[in-house]
């Protein structure tokens, strides 16, 4: 695994989604006040479309069924035993860094 560029910070807006594909994978990113999470654009349940999600309550809800997932390690809030994969960030100057 390896850290890559997704973006730069400015591109993303406090708890609005956005969707970034490295090295062929489609990451659902957030900006959270001063922390940027990461997790898998595709929810678990029927692959709808995390990036076009929305926040509440902390959490990421897809915009299919309204699934909700934690930010920070991916686990399902809606149904227990259900997760999306959580990417490790890092925020270097103006540019976001995610694991891949």
């Amino acid at each position: 695994m390896e850290y890559m560029r997704a973006c730069t910070l400015d591109t993303l807006e406090e708890a609005k989604p956005i969707t970034v594909e490295l090295d062929g994978c489609r990451i659902a990113l957030v900006r959270m006040g001063e922390a940027v999470h990461a997790v898998s654009a595709r929810c678990s349940h029927a692959g709808g479309p995390l990036g076009k999600g929305w926040i509440e309550e902390g959490e990421l809800v897809c915009p299919l069924h309204r699934w909700r997932f934690r930010l920070n390690d991916g686990r399902c809030t809606t149904v227990r035993g259900e997760w999306v994969s959580a990417f490790r960030c890092e925020i270097r100057g103006n540019e976001v860094w995610v694991e891949v």
